[in-house]
């Protein structure tokens, strides 16, 4: 065994280790092919109980479509989704240009021209909005260009560094001014950068195309101009294939279990109405999602209870811990009493903000909604939902346990390797969005599709092995050998850069 297999090996159960679902997919499900694979995503487990409750989360989901995108998409989609219960929760609310979030939808895509439905017409995708604006998927509009046998990357961004803290949840729209400053960074772009001419033409002609209409730029956030450029970026990927494609929908978690909390859950006797309010239930939350990812936990002083504070002029979240009746944040700057009047207002004024706990206690474990997700996703997800079935079966809760146990939470459709760039006459990287707008051809849908059929789950995976390592590990903990290993090193041990075919290619001239 050479050097290098020896320590991707080592790399790979280091991860696993730390994500057991993970390991549990690619177990069962790892030599099947990305094309036969998501036609997984479409089958979704309902039963009577779900079904009942089905109507309220389609009614939000309706009602929040048809304010940003009219009553016609808000029909089709609730047509969608009533005979298939499933969204993507894998983006983060920023350009839909990051590899992750690119592929991740371009995975859910693939099985809607092979399930010949015509009520299949949505990518419907519930990002998630509280994310600091210095995410690296939440802020930039990035593209590639090829200088000899180096390939080059491009950030241009529109909102400003001293904003990097805030959560885009709140964060304000971007201005004129500052679509005139990406401007003028582009054209600094082609006389310092070497970004050729027609290629700055181009993204300048996007830019005011899709970032520079005046129905953008009088949105009153950032999250609804981001979700209503998305959908139009989207329509332009894969333009020269002439192949008809779903539409992208594109709304936030947040809002989503906001609305339902609101109208649903603060005044009846729900579950979630006991798990905001009764007293009885705080042990059996503070003592089974102790410790989960995306949870909170009191030992390390991480994360928070339910719900993240963003008061009036503070830039950042504030952690919130239940004390008594109230909900307090660690320096007690910030205090509010776990009653429906005073969390609804809250929640309506955007004080407050649903944590990912509640977000999938209530659209997953409660409504029964599938959702799909990334690598963390899958692992969290599971152990969430194991968590609550726990706390239901304590409290006798045997209609609560019925629902969440079929809810689905161990498909993926983050971190696959799928679409590709390529550059300098064989060389290929992953592709950013713009990128298969700037490179665009005839065949570049075909050629996802073909790889598609010969790359399995294991082989998307496993280029992304270094990444999940650092993520899953303190930088502490860190192996330096482990973490020198790169995308290219495990392509080339695996003979995957001979596998794969870039369905876009930068080409000189």
């Amino acid at each position: 065994m050479s050097d290098l297999q020896d320590r991707f090996l080592r790399l790979r159960e280091k991860v696993l280790v730390k994500r057991p679902i993970l390991e549990e997919i690619l177990k069962k499900k790892g030599d099947k092919s990305l094309y036969d694979y998501s036609s997984d995503y479409i089958d979704v487990n309902l039963n009577p109980p779900i079904l009942h409750r089905q109507s309220e989360l389609l009614t939000t989901i309706h009602e929040a479509a048809t304010e940003r995108f009219g009553v016609e998409v808000a029909d089709g989609v609730v047509a969608q989704l009533e005979k298939y219960y499933f969204v993507s929760t894998a983006d983060h609310v920023g350009p839909i240009v990051h590899p992750f979030f690119l592929n991740s939808n371009l995975m859910i895509e693939l099985p809607f021209h092979t399930h010949n439905d015509p009520v299949l017409k949505y990518v419907v995708v519930l990002a998630c909005a509280n994310v600091s604006v210095n995410n690296p998927h939440s802020r930039a509009l990035i593209f590639n260009t090829a200088q000899g046998e180096e390939l080059k990357q491009h950030r241009l961004s529109f909102l400003p560094s001293n904003s990097h803290s805030c959560s885009v949840y709140n964060m304000r729209a971007y201005m004129p001014e500052e679509v005139t400053k990406v401007r003028k960074r582009l054209h600094e772009m082609g006389r310092d950068e070497g970004v050729p001419k027609g290629t700055e033409e181009r993204i300048e002609s996007l830019i005011d195309e899709i970032y520079n209409t005046s129905d953008i730029l009088t949105a009153p956030s950032y999250r609804e101009q981001m979700s209503k450029t998305n959908i139009r970026l989207w329509k332009k990927f894969f333009a020269a294939s002439k192949v008809k494609r779903p539409e992208l929908v594109y709304l936030e978690q947040e809002d989503i279990v906001v609305r339902l909390i609101t109208k649903y859950h603060l005044h009846q006797d729900t579950v979630i109405n006991h798990i905001l309010f009764d007293p009885k239930y705080e042990p059996y939350i503070n003592n089974y999602f102790e410790g989960i990812f995306g949870s909170f936990s009191r030992a390390h002083a991480s994360g928070t209870y339910l719900f993240w504070a963003l008061p009036k002029g503070s830039k950042c979240n504030l952690q919130l811990w239940r004390k008594g009746n109230y909900l307090v944040s660690k320096d007690e700057t910030y205090k509010i009493e776990l009653t429906p009047e005073a969390i609804g207002e809250a929640m309506r004024n955007r004080e407050l903000i649903p944590s990912l706990l509640l977000n999938f206690i209530t659209i997953s474990f409660y409504y029964g909604l599938k959702c799909l997700g990334g690598f963390n996703q899958v692992n969290y997800l599971t152990l969430m939902k194991n968590a609550y079935i726990k706390m239901n079966v304590d409290l006798g809760n045997y209609r609560s346990i019925e629902v969440c146990s079929r809810a689905q939470t161990k498909e993926i459709c983050d971190g696959m390797s799928l679409a590709f760039l390529g550059y300098d006459g064989g060389r290929s990287a992953l592709a950013y969005g713009l990128d298969l707008i700037l490179y665009d051809r005839p065949d570049s849908w075909d050629k996802i599709v073909s790889l598609s059929k010969h790359m399995t789950l294991g082989e998307a995976i496993d280029p992304l092995m270094p990444e999940i390592y650092k993520i899953s590990y303190d930088q502490t903990e860190w192996e330096q050998d482990l973490v020198d290993l790169t995308e290219k090193d495990i392509m080339h041990m695996k003979g995957l850069d001979a596998k794969i075919e870039p369905c876009v290619e930068i080409r000189e001239g």
